[in-house]
């Protein structure tokens, strides 16, 4: 017996449980950020990672479209939201602050996933939230380095969790996903490393942290795939 399910089995549960209804909920509570945190996340964005004029970056994860949304604010970028939830995706193309972001129904944690987009096609890729609910992060890692141009950028940010933090549905999540609640900003730079990537900055979101939404604090990963 396997210590987890397989993963074809945990993106199953990942695809029921956003039924159009969980979809709507999870949009009201957590799916959206008013002004102030778009502008904080923007803020804490532009400390850490620039991005070239005209550059095309990928939201892997994109729910219902927050960080898409801050994303498609900063001028002059091409945006596509990656996410695998059909009923996320409509929310997201429901808002017309998103009619011109491209979309694509899809996960990004396995080697099968990596055909979904050509090689050296991002010039960034960023994710929210994204990292702690991977089966396979090291897989999603090495698809990101694929899909990136020579010397783009990864930004991942997430958030510190511990186990108290998954509850109802999400309870065996858990044990399930390998950045599930980790408490160290150690551990997804060493595995952005171990996929290819170097690391150019981590640390705390301190524009976001300082918002009232913000429960959980938030941190930030730079990586830059390597000039070969």
């Amino acid at each position: 017996m396997s210590w987890r399910i397989s993963q074809s089995e945990s993106r199953a549960r990942y695809l029921e449980r956003f039924d159009v209804a969980d979809a709507e909920r999870y949009h009201a509570l957590v799916g959206t950020l008013d002004e102030d945190d778009e502008a904080a996340y923007a803020a804490d964005l532009a400390r850490v990672v620039q991005w070239p004029a005209g550059g095309s970056l990928l939201d892997a994860g994109a729910g219902s479209g927050a960080l898409t949304s801050v994303l498609a604010g900063m001028p002059g970028l091409m945006v596509t939201a990656l996410e695998p939830a059909p009923p996320m995706l409509e929310l997201l193309r429901r808002n017309s602050r998103l009619r011109n972001v491209a979309t694509v129904e899809g996960f990004c944690d396995s080697k099968d996933d990596r055909k979904l987009f050509g090689a050296d096609r991002f010039d960034g890729i960023v994710s929210r939230q994204l990292s702690n609910g991977l089966f396979d992060p090291l897989a999603a890692f090495a698809n990101w380095h694929q899909w990136l141009k020579r010397d783009g950028a990864v930004v991942v940010i997430d958030g510190i969790y511990g186990r108290d933090a998954y509850t109802g549905n999400s309870r065996e999540d858990v044990d399930l996903f390998p950045l599930s609640s980790t408490q160290s900003l150690a551990t997804v730079p060493y595995l952005l490393e171990r996929a290819g990537f170097r690391v150019e900055a981590v640390g705390w979101m301190e524009a976001v942290n300082r918002r009232p939404k913000t429960r959980t604090p938030r941190y930030a990963v730079v990586a830059r795939k390597g000039m070969s």
